[in-house]
Order: structure tokens, then C-alpha cells, then sequence
């Protein structure tokens, strides 16, 4: 994508708490109308990205730019150009939706726009049937849909959403993931953290971070088929993983359903009743880390 479509682009990002370097010299950018996923387990630097990147916490190296403000000299330019919803669905419970939405969308609207910005998010969030109901009496899902609503009731230009379906069932997360897609359709920008690996396989790029860096970055097809071609993928029916744990050439072993999954050297030979299989998130999620930590050990 040309440069004049960029929304996001860090360079360099870095924070320390203390003696504690919890991001490390993260670069990476976010282009108009893009789904980015953050992708990175607990603890990996995902949500100190994140504070960053919406100004609300200076970086201690680096720079960003975020809709053309920078996060370091010009953070209060930058929160006005965003939205931002976190994984606790950030609603006030005893306001009602419509009431929720009215309070956030005042925050950077006035008079009649502001009421128009309501309107609209009720509609595209489908959420008039609830709009005169307490946020506090919605359910998990209708509470996020309400959270991510809120977020870009002013519609910005990019949308941070901080692990936006922790604890939703399955089928509210593919709701959110069909209202975060329908924004993006309109030219917004959205940042996503996960650790779901179906949701970074829904993403259009995936950025993963692990201990405060970023290790891969790539769409997911492009970043399975690097795996691909350094390891080989097998199912085994009727197999114990521990019958080939520690075997020569086989990287792992675990089981799935009725069979074994192994991961192979490139030189190691297939067993005769092996089928082989193409790789997923989640091999490239545990793969890839599996080298991190083996290259710290070195």
C-alpha cells in the first residue's frame, strides 16, 4: 500500500517501567481501511503498545504517528483522532445505551452532530432495540457491542480495540468481528490485540510480539507458509504424543481428537501412516516463540 494511505506508523517504540523493558524497539504500520492484529500471549507488551500508541502513556525511546500526530509531542492531537475500547467493555452501567453513547460522542462532538453521531451508532450497531436499557442489564456480548459503538461513535480514523471479545462466547465475537469489519469498510483503520488464534487468521496483517518485540509480521497466509517451509506438519491416527516426544527430528507432538499432530525437521522422515497437513495460526503463534526462547538460551 502507498505511504499516504499510513495511519499508524511506529518507529522504534520502546518503554520501560524501572529496570523492566516491557516494549522494545517495535516498528510496524497500519494502513487505511486495515484490520492489524497484535498478537502475542500474555504478558508480551500487547496493551503497553497500545497505551502508547493512543497517547496516553509517553514512549521512554521511539515515536509513533497516529492519523498524522505524533504520540510524543502531540498526544492530546492523537486521542482526538482515535478510538479506543478495552477488553472490560468500558460502559457506565447505570446510564442507558443511548445515554452512554450521548456522553462519548460529546466528548469530541457538539449540537447536532452529536446527536446525529448517536443516531447512527445505534443503527449501524444495531443497537436501538436496546437503546433505552441500562448498560448494566445487557449481556456480555451487548455490553462490547455497546464498548466498541462507543469507541467510534465520532467515527475516527483509527480504532484501537484492546482484546475486544475476552470472555464472549462465540458466537458475540463473530458479531464484533463483523461490526469491526463493517467499520473498516468505511475506511477506518483498527488495531486489534488478540491471543485467539482464529481471530489473527481473521486479520489482514498480524504483527506477533513476544517479551516486548516484534518477532514475525506478515499477512497469515504469508506468515504460515514461512513456517511451512521450515518445518513439515503430520497427523498420526491412534498415536500417543509421548511415544514421539524427544524422537530425533520431531519438533513437537500433541494430540487432537482421535490422532496426533507432529511438527518435522525438513529432514526427518514421515511415518508410513502419517498425513500431511498444512500449518495454522497456531503453529506459527507456538512454533516461532519456541525459537525466541531457544535463541535466549544460546
Amino acid at each position: 500500500m502507498s505511504g499516504d494511505r499510513t495511519k499508524v506508523r511506529a518507529k522504534g517504540l520502546e518503554r520501560r517501567f524501572g529496570h523492566l523493558l516491557a516494549v522494545a524497539g517495535v516498528s510496524f504500520e497500519v494502513y487505511e481501511g486495515e484490520v492489524f492484529g497484535l498478537l502475542g500471549p500474555n504478558g508480551a507488551g500487547k496493551t503497553t503498545l497500545v497505551r502508547m500508541l493512543s497517547g496516553v502513556l509517553t514512549p521512554t525511546t521511539g515515536d509513533a504517528t497516529v492519523d498524522g500526530a505524533s504520540v510524543v509531542r502531540e498526544p492530546e492531537r492523537v486521542k482526538a483522532r482515535i478510538g479506543y475500547a478495552t477488553q472490560e467493555a468500558s460502559v457506565y452501567p447505570f446510564l442507558t445505551v443511548r445515554e452512554n453513547l450521548e456522553f462519548r460522542a460529546a466528548m469530541y462532538l457538539e449540537g447536532p452532530p452529536a446527536l446525529d453521531a448517536v443516531e447512527d451508532a445505534l443503527a449501524r450497531f444495531d443497537l436501538g432495540g436496546v437503546a433505552d436499557r441500562r448498560a448494566g442489564e445487557l449481556s456480555g456480548g451487548w455490553r462490547q457491542r455497546l464498548s466498541l459503538a462507543q469507541a467510534v461513535v465520532h467515527r475516527p480514523r483509527v480504532a484501537f480495540l484492546d482484546e475486544p471479545t475476552t470472555g464472549l462466547d462465540p458466537l458475540a465475537r463473530r458479531a464484533v468481528w463483523d461490526l469491526v469489519y463493517a467499520e473498516a469498510a468505511r475506511g477506518m483503520s483498527a488495531l486489534v490485540t488478540t491471543h485467539y488464534m482464529d481471530e489473527a487468521e481473521r486479520c489482514h496483517r498480524v504483527g506477533l510480539i513476544y517479551g516486548g518485540r516484534r518477532v514475525a509480521l506478515g499477512t497469515p497466509q504469508e506468515l504460515k507458509a514461512a513456517v511451512a517451509a521450515r518445518y513439515r506438519f503430520y497427523r498420526v491416527p491412534g498415536a500417543d504424543p509421548a511415544d514421539w516426544r524427544g524422537r530425533a527430528g520431531v519438533v513437537d507432538a500433541w494430540q487432537r481428537g482421535g490422532a496426533v499432530r507432529i511438527v518435522l525437521e525438513p529432514d526427518a522422515p514421515a511415518p508410513a501412516n502419517a498425513t500431511p497437513e498444512e500449518p495454522t495460526m497456531e503453529d506459527v503463534f507456538v512454533l516461532k516463540i519456541r525459537e525466541e526462547d531457544a535463541h535466549a538460551l544460546v
